[in-house]
């Protein structure tokens, strides 16, 4: 399981700019905005993976990023397009709904990528390349932290 706190995952600011997903996941949303539109360093990919238990290569094709894209952003330290950094952001405001559900990030990404019958057999991370899928994945874990179990 990935430590959070490894550099990796969780790097300071950087010239004023959020360098991880985590960072931006928690900001305001008018400051999260900006820093989507900005984009996070290519390198972040690492520490949302190293979280969700996958592979960098795993997350960029749940996320239908090409994977090569990624390797070859995070080699010149590059940044991500906006439309890549609120897919990364996504997913992490879902993985830390997911986690505070279900109180430790092992038993988070356990659920995220195992079949739930509440989506038909589908695993909820396959749903978080759109706004609309994470939307119905927050309503079910939402149910279950209320106790409709789903």
């Amino acid at each position: 399981m990935a430590n959070l706190l490894d550099n990796s995952a969780i790097l300071p600011f950087v010239h004023g700019m959020p360098t991880t997903a985590f960072e931006v996941a928690e900001m305001p949303a008018a400051y999260a905005v900006k820093a989507i539109r900005a984009g996070l360093p290519a390198r972040a990919f690492v520490g949302v993976a190293d979280a969700l238990n996958l592979t960098v290569d795993q997350l960029a094709g749940i996320l239908g990023v090409s994977p090569r894209t990624i390797r070859d952003q995070r080699k010149k330290l590059a940044r991500l397009s906006s439309e890549n950094t609120e897919k990364l952001v996504r997913i992490v405001r879902v993985q830390q709904q997911a986690r505070k559900v279900f109180s430790t990030d092992e038993a988070a990404s356990d659920w995220l990528t195992s079949p739930a019958p509440a989506l038909e057999g589908a695993k909820p991370i396959d749903l978080l390349d759109t706004d609309l899928g994470a939307r119905e994945v927050e309503g079910i874990l939402n149910g279950i932290a209320y106790g409709n179990v789903m």
